[in-house]
């Protein structure tokens, strides 16, 4: 049951100018949704009003009876210097909008004169976001087909579920919309890690150590493919600044990453000249693992020779070359 459509009436200024609070309901307070059911009542233009005694009809009053007392209550109310003019509140009830017993109904209303204000607005994202805390990632409503509200409630997500005579259910299904957030989430996570492992191969391509401070925490271990481990970021730092004092990086590219949970591989070709003249090429596959810091506490790297070949090319017997891979 819903009903936030705008007057038709020109507002005064100065009630547009008010402030408005969005806040909780105080257990006090509970009585006052007896006049906002009320004030939910959508009556087409023309439509005259029911006495007031309509809200003790058994249909209406599963809105409000003993409030706060059930699954899925929740209040918020709009107050305009010391006056509540407005309330959205939800509860699992048997009523036009309901769905399951896990899925929460809607009703919200504005006392005449604060219609079309965007007070309504505030109030349903407020009470949207009040349920998701408690963990409600649906919530539905009933509309009348003719009621303005009808936009408002499509714009903050609401869905046409099922057509009822004069009567739309919608529902808002936030689930879609975490699982999304998850994911960008993820992808935005995965982007940082990414970016690290660029600045990494960065340093060695320039020779330059812009942040092995930053990117490796403090007891962080790194094993080369051929042998070598350094343990902690200070080790790390002397050999990577003794290295570039011996050779230079020539080629370090990326083919591709793979990311699970706190562990990504990449995969890259890599080429090196020494200044004793000798050049190491080869491919590989770094394992690392981030610790909550998105810093690198583990790396091992495992290398494949370049210069592949096979060695059954000439028969069931194989031949083998006599040559040495010098990275491992």
């Amino acid at each position: 049951m819903t009903d936030d459509h705008p007057a038709s009436h020109q507002k005064d200024r100065v009630i547009k100018n008010l402030y408005t609070k969005i806040r909780k309901i105080h257990p006090d307070e509970y009585g006052l949704l007896r006049e906002f059911l009320y004030q939910a009542i959508y009556l087409p233009e023309g439509t005259e009003p029911p006495s007031r005694s309509v809200v003790d009809l058994p249909e209406l009053q599963v809105y409000i009876a003993d409030f706060g007392t059930q699954p899925g209550d929740d209040c918020l109310v709009a107050e305009t210097e010391g006056t509540v003019v407005g309330a959205a509140w939800s509860r699992i009830m048997e009523d036009c909008g309901h769905i399951d017993s896990s899925t929460p109904s809607l009703a919200i209303s504005l006392l005449p004169g604060y219609r079309g204000l965007g007070i309504g607005t505030q109030l349903l994202n407020g009470l949207l976001l009040s349920l998701q805390e408690n963990g409600y990632l649906r919530v539905s409503l009933s509309v009348q087909k003719e009621n303005p509200a009808l936009r408002l409630y499509e714009r903050v997500g609401f869905q046409i579920l099922e057509e009822k005579g004069t009567e739309y259910l919608m529902l808002r299904d936030i689930t879609q919309a975490v699982r999304q957030e998850n994911v960008d989430m993820k992808n935005a996570m995965e982007k940082q890690r990414e970016d690290r492992i660029r600045q990494w191969f960065s340093m060695w391509l320039d020779g330059q150590d812009t942040g092995i401070v930053d990117l490796f925490a403090p007891d962080a271990v790194y094993i080369e493919s051929w042998g070598p481990e350094y343990h902690g970021r200070e080790k790390i730092k002397l050999w990577f600044d003794e290295w570039n004092t011996r050779g230079t990086v020539q080629r370090w590219d990326i083919r591709q990453y793979f990311h699970k949970e706190n562990q990504t591989v990449v995969e890259w070709s890599f080429r090196c000249s020494m200044t004793d003249g000798m050049i190491q090429s080869f491919d590989g596959l770094s394992l690392i693992r981030w610790n909550e810091a998105g810093q690198i506490c583990f790396l091992q790297e495992f290398g494949c020779n370049e210069n592949r070949y096979d060695p059954y090319a000439q028969g069931k017997t194989p031949v083998f070359r006599e040559e040495q891979a010098l990275w491992f």
